[in-house]
């Protein structure tokens, strides 16, 4: 058979065309989309800085401050934040409701800022001091209770926290435990009596309830600026205390001692019951 030079011509430049390289069309490659795109396994993740570290969701775990850190389970057991100690001869104890969330802040006070309460007025003629601001008060409800037949002795005024460690130290060397203790006493910080404003009448035990000298504080207590911090209709958890009585500075109102000194690290109530 004959070829023309034509169809010889043409033969020759196609043969050619498939031997150059780099111009045949490859899988995956060119403008359009490749077969087979790369799949991204759920075992490993892609870093910023290009390595590839292992992740059980496949995702970049979080940052902070420029280092990775592990994502945190949702069923990880979490730190008890509410947990509070004091301590009492190098020994460490943790705080028990209703103290729990009750510590007391108690302003700086200076020896200055204390008055005597007027020994007439005390239990064995104790000394018995308050803070200055509820001194006047103090007494003009004592004089005023006097005036109506009525004896009041106060048994306790202001307590530091160092005070309230000797009370705890004594009994914990008499045996008791310190969850016993804390039934009956506040703990070393948690003591009303350090703000200076609080006072125990005697007898301070549940002998008060039933005397004339109760009755008669329920009646005018607060003309004076004076409430039960501890009554038995409160609906606080510490048990009644008859005999423990705070300064709030409101006559005639039900408030409490936040209005003096919003310090208190639970808002709306003084900061526990008292021995």
């Amino acid at each position: 058979m004959i070829f023309s030079l034509s169809h010889i011509s043409r033969a020759a430049i196609f043969f050619l065309i498939l031997l150059l390289p780099g111009c045949a069309t490859q899988p995956g490659s060119g403008s359009g989309p490749p077969r087979h795109p790369p799949v991204s396994t759920p075992e490993t993740s892609t870093q910023r800085d290009g390595s590839r570290e292992p992740s059980e969701t496949g995702h970049e775990a979080p940052e902070r401050d420029g280092r990775r850190e592990p994502s945190v389970s949702r069923e990880a057991p979490q730190r008890d934040e509410r947990r509070e100690t004091v301590v009492i001869g190098g020994e460490t104890y943790s705080v028990p409701p209703p103290w729990l969330g009750n510590r007391v802040v108690a302003p700086r006070f200076d020896s200055s800022d204390f008055r005597r309460v007027p020994v007439e007025y005390t239990h064995n003629e104790g000394k018995v001091y308050v803070l200055a601001l509820a001194h006047g008060p103090l007494v003009d409800l004592l004089r005023a209770a006097d005036e109506d037949g009525i004896r009041l002795e106060v048994d306790s005024g202001y307590r530091s926290e160092r005070y309230q460690k000797r009370i705890f130290r004594r009994m914990l060397a008499e045996g008791r435990s310190f969850d016993d203790i804390a039934r009956y006493v506040a703990p070393p910080g948690y003591s009303q009596h350090m703000l200076g404003t609080a006072v125990d009448f005697f007898p301070s035990d549940w002998r008060f309830a039933d005397t004339a000298a109760y009755a008669w504080l329920r009646e005018n207590a607060r003309r004076f600026g004076f409430e039960e911090t501890y009554a038995p209709d409160s609906s606080a958890k510490f048990p009644w205390e008859a005999w423990h009585w705070n300064f709030t500075g409101q006559k005639g109102k039900d408030q409490t001692f936040s209005v003096l000194f919003p310090t208190s690290t639970k808002k709306g109530r003084g900061a526990g019951r008292q021995e």
